[in-house]
């Protein structure tokens, strides 16, 4: 029995040695059998990347981009810019190049009348005409109306009245431009237009100039209710830019009772009635302001 003992001992222990390596060796292979199966998973994966699929999309683009390849440059010049801006299908684009430009034109313009009028301390208040030309080419400015028409029709604010102040040739408009003369029939025309487009994206010079146009028969026949009826709908939309609470207007206003002096309180009261309804069915272009 004692003699028996220690073979005993030695082949337990034998056993669960062989165990051991018999369980390490299983586990090896498993993971080994895991790894060579998820490998080709991975490989084969080619379908397109999508807006959910992130990581796909990292790899393409690096993919893409050798390291030679030279990163694009940061910045544009200002006729790149303007380039830009005016084949942008969205109308707010359209009016920022002719912005550009038309600064362009005004700083060149006025580059003489600076000096003699503007002390040389707040010269570097206004650009000069190298910053604000820059490389804007000939055929950009000669094109900036057409960009500005677009936006006035679109209804861009601010875009209708310019396109009102720049006249049929751009020259603008003076005392002795005849703006009713035949020629000028189809830009009168296609100004009103772009009136109306102000008026239903809430811009409130297109309704000022409403305003002006009923109560003083220039542009219009005069028509005291129609002007109070813009003028309620410009001071809605002046408001709600403002993001301050609407007043009611009604007899005590003061410019309501200008325009209504010859009006009847049931007059006055469509007039408020019908330009509060202007104002609330008007929607702003998207990032207009």
């Amino acid at each position: 029995m004692h003699k028996r003992a220690p073979l005993v001992l030695a082949t337990l222990v034998a056993a669960l040695l062989l165990a051991g390596a018999l369980a390490y060796g299983l586990s090896e292979s498993a993971e080994v059998a895991v790894a060579s199966a998820s490998t080709p998973v991975a490989a084969s994966v080619e379908s397109p990347p999508t807006l959910l699929d992130p990581a796909p999309t990292a790899v393409v683009a690096s993919a893409a981009t050798p390291a030679s390849r030279p990163s694009p440059d940061r910045y544009e010049s200002l006729s790149q810019k303007v380039d830009r801006l005016s084949r942008s299908a969205d109308p707010l684009d359209a009016f920022a190049a002719y912005q550009l430009v038309t600064g362009c034109l005004w700083a060149r313009d006025h580059e003489g009348w600076m000096a003699r009028h503007i002390l040389p301390g707040d010269r570097a208040l206004l650009p000069t005409t190298q910053q604000a030309c820059g490389d804007i080419a000939s055929d950009q400015i000669q094109s900036r109306l057409r960009w500005l028409e677009r936006a006035a029709l679109a209804g861009v604010h601010h875009a209708a009245t310019e396109m009102l102040k720049e006249g049929p040739d751009g020259l603008g408009i003076a005392g002795s431009n005849d703006i009713d003369a035949p020629e000028n029939a189809s830009w009168k025309q296609r100004v009103e237009s772009a009136l109306t487009a102000g008026v239903h994206t809430c811009d409130a010079d297109s309704l000022e100039s409403r305003v002006n146009s009923y109560e003083s028969g220039l542009g219009a026949a005069p028509d005291r209710a129609k002007a109070l009826t813009y003028w309620v709908a410009y001071m809605e939309c002046r408001r709600r830019s403002a993001g301050a609470p609407d007043t009611v207007l009604g007899n005590g206003d003061s410019v309501t009772q200008r325009m209504g002096n010859t009006l009847s309180a049931e007059q006055i009261a469509r007039a408020v009635s019908e330009g509060q309804q202007i104002a609330h069915d008007a929607r702003p272009l998207p990032g207009d302001d």
